[in-house]
């Protein structure tokens, strides 16, 4: 029975020995898994619609981690214990409010150690059904590096264009119809993939962009069809693409992006606007300093103008003297079926739909004569 208001906390002792317990592979979507790590290990990544509901906070954690290795084993856990038992009213109310009718609780921790163990003892004292996940994160994390080294995108095409040219907009107005036909590196990276790409974003960690990845992939295995995904550099932002799909992006036939200057400015005036105004535009443009081609006074001219709100001569100046001479010599003329000028993205994405799906369709035509 769950403590009311006013009663006292509940104990709790930890025992050895076994308690039920879960392989990866035997996790079915009816499983309700909840990860009890802290809330940074959760955020920096974690399993496909794991719920947070954390043992120790970070701090706490930390601390456990200080007594480990000055005191030992005995010594943080029974710190660990004291912090646990002072709320384990508010624990067990947590846990419950996961619980919905049919589905299993299932408990992952980093390695599938005590403190997942414990918890799911908890839980079965209290009466409840529940499980371990054996390995925890750690083996959700060798299954996801394991298959990103053979990750496979049959009839996989990339998109190329200079900055401004709406590729990413593209993309993400075709995934409103197929969604898995897109590969939304820069969505899964949440980076523009440029200097100034994490702007006003919250860039994923390594481990959350390739686990997003994964997952994409799991969901379009198997299905017909063309892949269609941004060119890019290996590293999107900070976070590198898997060699095998990397490759893949290499030899895959490409079509392209163009668009007025006018157009392109007020892509990327949008892309860059912030809900702080054009203030973090500016730190980031500030702080740039030897990693630019910009002098000092030609930066600070184009802070200038900025925060005197001439945005449209700051987005084309950083177009022609910034941007498209990086990019320019990087697109590849190999292997280029078709050229679309953009003069509104989303209007654009059925007739590059229309034109893929043809090229999908006329492939399967050769192959059947």
């Amino acid at each position: 029975m769950k403590p009311g208001p006013g009663t006292p906390q509940l104990d709790f002792q930890p025992r050895r020995g076994p308690v039920p317990q879960l392989e990866l592979s035997q996790l079915q979507d009816s499983d309700r898994v909840i990860d009890v790590r802290s809330p940074a290990e959760y955020a920096e990544d974690h399993l496909p619609s794991a719920a947070n509901v954390p043992l120790l906070d970070d701090q706490e954690r930390a601390r456990v981690g200080t007594l480990f290795r000055l005191e030992g084993v005995e010594a943080a856990t029974d710190w660990a214990l004291m912090q646990l038992r002072s709320r384990l009213n508010h624990f067990l109310s947590q846990l419950e409010s996961q619980l919905e009718s049919g589905k299993r609780l299932v408990i992952c921790c980093a390695r599938g150690g005590d403190r997942s163990r414990h918890v799911v003892q908890f839980l079965c004292d209290m009466g409840h059904a529940a499980a371990q996940l054996v390995d925890g994160y750690r083996g959700y994390r060798t299954v996801v590096r394991r298959q990103l080294r053979e990750l496979d995108f049959p009839r996989l095409f990339v998109v190329d264009g200079l900055t401004g040219t709406g590729k990413t907009r593209l993309l993400r107005e075709m995934a409103s119809s197929r969604p898995l036909q897109i590969l939304d590196l820069e969505g899964f990276a949440e980076h523009r993939s440029s200097m100034l790409g994490d702007v006003g974003l919250n860039p994923a960690s390594q481990k959350r962009f390739e686990s997003r990845l994964y997952r994409h992939w799991l969901q379009q295995r198997g299905q017909s069809g063309w892949t269609l995904v941004e060119a890019e550099s290996r590293k999107v932002g900070n976070r590198e693409i898997p060699l095998s799909l990397w490759e893949q992006m290499q030899v895959a036939p490409r079509i392209q992006l163009t668009a007025s200057m006018k157009t392109r400015c007020k892509i990327l005036e949008e892309d860059y606007q912030t809900a702080g105004g054009w203030e973090p535009l500016i730190e980031r443009l500030q702080s740039l300093g030897p990693h630019s081609d910009y002098s000092p006074a030609e930066m600070n001219q184009l802070c200038e103008k900025l925060a005197a709100g001439e945005v449209h001569e700051v987005a084309e100046d950083l177009l022609v003297n910034h941007y498209d001479p990086r990019y320019q010599h990087q697109m590849d003329p190999q292997r280029l079926l078709c050229t679309f000028e953009v003069k509104d993205p989303l209007l654009l994405a059925d007739e590059v739909i229309r034109f893929l799906d043809a090229q999908t369709t006329d492939e399967t035509d050769d192959q059947d004569s």
